[in-house]
């Protein structure tokens, strides 16, 4: 199939799909006690426990993916291909989350693209990039965990786009002749497909001719501009609507977390359009709820120098994981760390894809207006380890508890300002995505 035919027509997703995989246990669990002793720090008074003579549990899966953006839609692939059933709980009525509305680049090293045009790269030189930019602020075994696993995944998403769509997501034929050096060689910005944009380069002692590009950007429509945050979410998309075991819920936005005697997540309580409803999480819960870039009462509880920023990226991510985390122990790091846009700008994007991904203001003509004072995303948020496992405020884990994107803390960003480079976060999200969801897969049912 070719990108210009049924790409951009209306997608299925909104049937769900994977029923069969899905139970709707239809008792309430009984017979349970209370959490007592450490756990009870974990779950606060009004935390719903297993031991809830209201529970009922409206659905299970092995896993519970909180968010439909990158993050979420990266574990929810990653599970199900290690044998996991998989229910995704998305606030808005369409997916895409931030990584919709993004620009459409993903950053990751060594990849195939690299290799393609000559780019020699490794992941050692991008943790080291890593722990440069973000001046001992990220954790080494975060930034190592990404670095590692940040070059497949590009190629992973590529391979994902050739599968279901039928086509690369990344063309090498659209790369520019190298402008970075005066002879054109070594790795100035490539341009075209890949790049090395998106960084205050000088700030850290590099100029743009020393820059490595590991910056690769999805092919846009043939009347797109450069703005190709669909393209990039296409292919996630196309493979979760393939799969039967995967199911997602749309209007539904996460409430609490719901705990079990020994202070495992065991579930979730959310909010549909007919009112509150439960899912059991047999191996674990993933949060992946965008952050709160439009959550007032976050900002002004965490981050009182973003009050003055509106957001373009998700009007929808307002702090849901990160309060349902916090309400069962979890640590917080960062949390006032955002990237600002302070000056107005304009994006274009195809029309058709208004009915598709979630949170687009544009016109008649695909065009969307981004006023001064601005913010792409927070950065802040819950601690994780290398597994993505969410860490109380003692450094343990909380059990069966995952976390990827931007309701993390533990990021590669280090202070407000600094930036890797474009697609860094997109590239993050999907590191502990996947690593989640494969360490969910590999769980035990909780008892």
């Amino acid at each position: 199939m070719g990108k210009e035919e049924g790409r951009l027509t209306r997608r299925s997703f909104i049937k769900g799909t994977g029923a069969a995989a899905f139970i709707a246990a239809g008792s309430a669990l009984v017979g349970c006690s209370s959490a007592t002793g450490s756990s009870d720090s974990s779950a606060s008074a009004n935390q719903p426990t297993e031991s809830d003579p209201s529970i009922t549990w409206d659905k299970e899966a092995d896993v519970v993916v909180c968010g439909y953006g990158a993050a979420g839609a990266a574990c929810a692939i990653e599970a199900a291909a290690n044998g996991a059933s998989v229910l995704i709980v998305e606030k808005a009525a369409l997916p895409g989350g931030s990584m919709a509305r993004c620009g459409g680049a993903i950053m990751g090293a060594p990849t195939k693209i690299q290799q393609a045009l000559g780019i020699d790269d490794s992941a050692d030189a991008l943790f080291d990039w890593i722990m440069t930019c973000t001046d001992g602020t990220c954790n080494e075994e975060i930034a190592r965990a990404y670095a590692d696993v940040a070059g497949p995944n590009v190629d992973w998403l590529d391979a994902l786009a050739e599968e279901y769509l039928g086509y690369p997501c990344f063309e090498v034929a659209m790369a520019e002749a190298n402008s970075g050096t005066e002879d054109g060689g070594h790795n100035g910005a490539v341009g075209g497909c890949l790049d090395a944009t998106g960084c205050e380069y000088e700030k850290f002692g590099v100029s743009l001719d020393e820059a490595v590009p590991r910056t690769h950007w999805a092919s846009a429509m043939p009347d797109n501009t450069a703005n190709s945050g669909p393209e990039l979410f296409d292919p996630l998309l196309a493979c979760i609507e393939a799969q039967d075991a995967i199911e997602a819920v749309f209007e539904t936005a996460l409430a609490k977390l719901v705990v079990n005697s020994e202070g495992a997540v065991i579930g979730i309580e959310a909010e549909g359009k007919d009112g509150t409803v439960f899912y059991k999480a047999n191996k674990g819960v993933m949060l992946a709820t965008g952050g709160f870039p439009a959550g007032l009462d976050m900002q002004e509880r965490f981050c009182q120098e973003a009050l003055g920023y509106s957001t373009y990226m998700c009007k929808d991510c307002t702090g849901d994981g990160i309060r349902a985390a916090m309400a069962v122990g979890a640590d917080l790091y960062n949390m006032c760390n955002y990237y600002p846009i302070e000056v107005a700008q304009q994006y274009h994007y195809n029309v058709q894809y208004n009915d598709v991904y979630n949170s687009w203001d544009m016109d008649g003509e695909g065009y969307m207006e981004v006023p001064a004072m601005n913010m792409a995303e927070t950065h802040g948020g819950l601690v994780i380890n290398a597994e993505a496992q969410v860490l109380d405020v003692w450094g343990n884990p909380i059990p069966h508890l995952y976390c990827s994107g931007c309701d993390t803390g533990s990021n590669i960003f280090g202070v407000p300002g600094n930036y890797p480079g474009c697609g860094c976060y997109v590239s993050f999200s999907f590191a502990f995505g996947r690593i989640a969801g494969k360490r969910m897969a590999e769980k035990e049912t909780v008892v």
